[in-house]
């Protein structure tokens, strides 16, 4: 994770799926992996956030898919 955010520089990182039920206990250390493994000129600006999504994130985003492949072919 600490080379992507060294690469992209996100703003954000998401955490979901069964990762966002374990809250606060998966955060604090991959924050401190982030802060120790990347860059801190490029870490300084990333937020951890946790899905409020949870398990059902990946169902939406597979709905989410399925309905643009579905609108790109009838226009």
């Amino acid at each position: 994770m600490a080379l992507l955010v060294n690469l992209f520089n996100p703003e954000l990182i998401i955490l979901g799926g069964s990762l966002s039920a374990t809250g606060d206990y998966i955060k604090l250390p991959i924050k401190n992996a982030l802060n120790k493994f990347s860059l801190s000129l490029v870490n300084n600006d990333t937020r951890l956030a946790i899905s409020q999504l949870g398990e059902r994130a990946g169902i939406f985003g597979a709905c989410l898919l399925v309905r643009d492949r579905l609108l790109a072919i009838t226009s």
